[in-house]
């Protein structure tokens, strides 16, 4: 769990702890004042008046720490610009990822112009785990934005072969595209340099980045009963993460 997940865990409980706090103290009040009916209506309103002041506050930092969360997602994903997950190659137990990402490059994407030393780094992401027959995508940083779209716009070539390429998108923006694509459909849904690309039921195709988003989307094209999933209409253009 990453430090703002734990913040935010951490308000949310608070939230809980306070309404149940404030909850037990109006009990109690009530209790001590007695039957004097203006009596217990004045701890009453006095206990509305408090709880509301809290919400106020509790609702400000929930605010914030959302405006934080999307600006460390926004800061996560420019780190991100310049690369590329390659899945689909088999896994070994030594295996040269540059030598296998470059070969598919070369021979299936038609791009000679990108060498060894167009990639920064490349590896397979996450923790080996045995007992699997799942190979790990292959995480490959460019030196260049050029090189990258390069690659990015040719894969196309890949049609046919076990090999796919998406983007590195965050935790956070590989759950809007999940959730996207499940509301809309596998079609109307597609990544640009970070961004999730919605084409909506009226044809329009919107931005978005954020959980939030995504709910005023679906609040605003809710999914009739019995309807599917997959969208129809044109496909999406050039340089856009069809997974």
């Amino acid at each position: 769990m990453s430090q703002l997940d734990s913040i935010q865990t951490a308000q949310k409980d608070l939230e809980e702890c306070v309404t149940k706090r404030m909850d037990e103290q109006l009990e109690a009040q009530i209790r001590c004042a007695g039957p004097a009916k203006d009596t217990v209506a004045k701890v009453a309103e006095e206990f509305r008046t408090f709880r509301e002041l809290m919400f106020k506050m509790l609702g400000l930092l929930r605010k914030q720490i959302a405006e934080c969360s999307r600006a460390i997602d926004g800061l996560e994903t420019r780190t991100r610009r310049k690369a590329l997950l390659f899945t689909g190659f088999a896994e070994a137990d030594k295996e040269d990822c540059r030598a296998l990402v470059l070969d598919i490059v070369h021979k299936r994407m038609a791009l000679p112009d990108i060498s060894s030393s167009s990639i920064i780094t490349c590896h397979r992401l996450g923790v080996a785990s045995k007992g699997t027959t799942r190979s790990r995508p292959i995480l490959v940083r460019f030196s260049s934005m050029d090189c990258k779209s390069a690659v990015w716009r040719a894969k196309s070539g890949l049609k046919g072969s076990a090999v796919a390429v998406k983007e590195f998108l965050t935790r956070t923006r590989q759950t809007v595209f999940s959730r996207a694509r499940l509301h809309f459909g596998m079609s109307s849904c597609w990544t640009q340099d970070g961004v999730i690309v919605v084409r909506s039921p009226d044809g329009a195709r919107l931005k978005i980045s954020s959980l939030e988003e995504l709910d005023l989307l679906v609040v605003k094209f809710p999914k009739r009963a019995g309807e599917p999933a997959a969208a129809t209409g044109s496909k999406p253009g050039t340089g856009a993460q069809r997974n």
